[in-house]
């Protein structure tokens, strides 16, 4: 009987170990989830302050990249950085920022409502866009994934434009689903 007990003890243990070897590596796949899509989006982030569009949008004539500083509570709500593209024309200038997180659950947490003083406007070929318009500016917003792209353009004239906040925001998502392709990224699934 004891031989026999002996046994069934080293089994249970055995088991046992089975079962928390198991349980410690799914932890450690779950756990390493969010890590590699924060990953995902510091190399997007890393892309696009390097990457210039391969097109000009209409009505600007040259792009500048850069970086807007974050501030230690964008780091803290997931943000992993702001990429801008400063935009020049003949008669006007714009930039979109690409607004970066780092997960959905992050994304959905620091979302707001997009407000820039003036009246709505709908551009038929951008109607996914959140845009305004305030005299001689507008500004458009739109969400892709965890990224949240602002377009704003600057010394518009009256009547009807060369360029507008909706064309330069289509071209701006045109540009982050290039630059997502160009370093392997899928886009993200509709929302």
């Amino acid at each position: 009987m004891r031989l026999r007990s002996g046994l069934g003890i080293r089994r249970m243990k055995k088991n046992l170990m089975r079962k928390f070897v198991v349980v410690t590596t799914l932890l450690l796949i779950v756990s390493a989830a969010p890590k590699a899509r924060a990953d995902d989006a510091t190399k997007l982030y890393q892309a696009l302050l390097t990457k210039p569009p391969a097109q000009m949008p209409e009505g600007f004539s040259s792009a500048t990249l850069g970086s807007i500083p974050l501030h230690a509570a964008s780091q803290q709500a997931g943000v992993v950085g702001i990429a801008t593209i400063t935009f020049v024309g003949k008669n006007s200038s714009g930039e979109v920022r690409y607004e970066l997180l780092s997960t959905r659950k992050d994304f959905e947490s620091s979302a707001r409502d997009f407000s820039l003083p003036g009246d709505p406007i709908f551009f038929p070929y951008f109607p996914q866009a959140n845009c305004t318009s305030h005299g001689n500016r507008q500004a458009c917003e739109v969400e892709d994934g965890t990224v949240i792209i602002l377009v704003i353009t600057r010394e518009l004239t009256e009547g009807i434009h060369a360029t507008t906040a909706g064309i330069l925001g289509k071209a701006a998502l045109e540009h982050l689903h290039n630059v997502r392709r160009s370093i392997g990224q899928a886009a993200p699934p509709p929302q």
